[in-house]
């Protein structure tokens, strides 16, 4: 009797958990483009390329990863943004002169917008 009424409470009790997880997820992953614009980068693009990851369950993330020239070193680039209908790649080429806004984390700088120069 008690197993009847405690199994379908506790099924319901990580359906709402779930439920509630997926809601935070989508949450942070619809905001994923938006960076602290706290840093700037001006250098030439010497490598550039976009590969498609999975963020959660059927989300997607595009991640563009750009080495960065500038005058004194290298610096590794990152952009990620949330993969939907409308996504578009960005119209950058090895060789391209760009500012680069966003912040630092770690040794990666995180980029929230990227302008050809």
């Amino acid at each position: 009797m008690v197993t009847a009424v405690i199994i379908p409470i506790l099924i319901l009790y990580f359906y709402w958990i779930t439920k509630k997880e997926k809601v935070r997820q989508r949450r942070k992953w619809e905001v994923l483009d938006h960076v602290r614009l706290e840093a700037r980068l001006h250098g030439t693009i010497t490598d550039l390329r976009t590969v498609k990851k999975r963020y959660y369950h059927e989300m997607y993330m595009m991640v563009t990863t750009i080495r960065l020239q500038t005058n004194d070193r290298t610096v590794p680039v990152v952009l990620r943004q949330p993969f939907t209908q409308d996504w578009k790649e960005i119209n950058l080429h090895s060789g391209n002169d760009v500012l680069v806004e966003g912040q630092w984390e770690k040794d990666m700088f995180i980029a929230g917008s990227i302008k050809k120069s």
